[in-house]
């Protein structure tokens, strides 16, 4: 049985999808959320699955995870004397949803969200936390294959120079998600340029697709 999205996000206390996505233009996916199946709405939701299976992949899936896991980490950083300032200061992450999670008023939250909180060791009091560079660099280089340069990539990740400052060994949590999210980020866009083009090609004689990805037959035309 298929969940209602407009349900589920009024018990995540969102606004129900129909508002949410009353003021967008066709071609985004809330509009596709929302019920219309017209073919710029198909197109942009098969960019945003194909964006979500891109950061699986890579290890960044986001879907939604209980936030039970995280508010005990968060309790226990709280206890050794990391508050949740040094969390924002280390995650990114607004001290609002930090303040929601550990008051237990948020009981859902993005899987993003959760390793970024995990990732927040009690040595680390303040500052940034840094972790193995290794993963990062393996996307890096998948990048740099791909013929992105090391400028790209930094201003992809929000850095004003143009080098492209990344330990080989050691990076923050914060550097490795902005890295991940930035090559999910190229790896969609590239997917995206693929279906557009391909939809844009005329269907073979004798066929109609209802559906991206999906070619029938007229009857009477074999």
């Amino acid at each position: 049985m298929r969940t209602d999205p407009s349900n589920t996000m009024s018990a995540r206390g969102l606004k129900p999808i129909t508002v949410l996505a009353a003021n967008r233009d066709h071609g985004d996916r809330l509009r596709y959320a929302a019920g219309c199946r017209c073919d710029d709405c198909r197109r942009a939701n098969t960019a945003y699955e194909r964006a979500r299976n891109v950061a699986r992949k890579a290890g960044d899936w986001n879907g939604i995870v209980p936030a039970a896991r995280a508010r005990q980490h968060l309790i226990q950083l709280s206890r050794k004397g990391v508050g949740r300032r040094a969390v924002q200061e280390c995650t990114d992450i607004a001290d609002s949803i930090l303040s929601a999670i550990k008051s237990e008023k948020r009981k859902q939250i993005r899987a993003r969200t959760e390793r970024l909180i995990l990732a927040v060791t009690p040595d680390q009091k303040s500052g940034n936390v840094r972790t193995s560079a290794a993963d990062t660099w393996k996307l890096i280089n998948k990048l740099l294959a791909k013929g992105y340069t090391k400028t790209q990539i930094a201003h992809g990740i929000g850095a004003e120079s143009h080098a492209l400052q990344v330990g080989k060994k050691k990076v923050t949590v914060r550097n490795a998600h902005k890295v991940s999210k930035f090559f999910a980020k190229c790896e969609a866009r590239e997917f995206s340029d693929a279906a557009r083009k391909k939809l844009e090609q005329p269907l073979p004689a004798g066929t109609y697709s209802p559906k991206p990805g999906v070619l029938i037959h007229r009857m009477g035309d074999e």
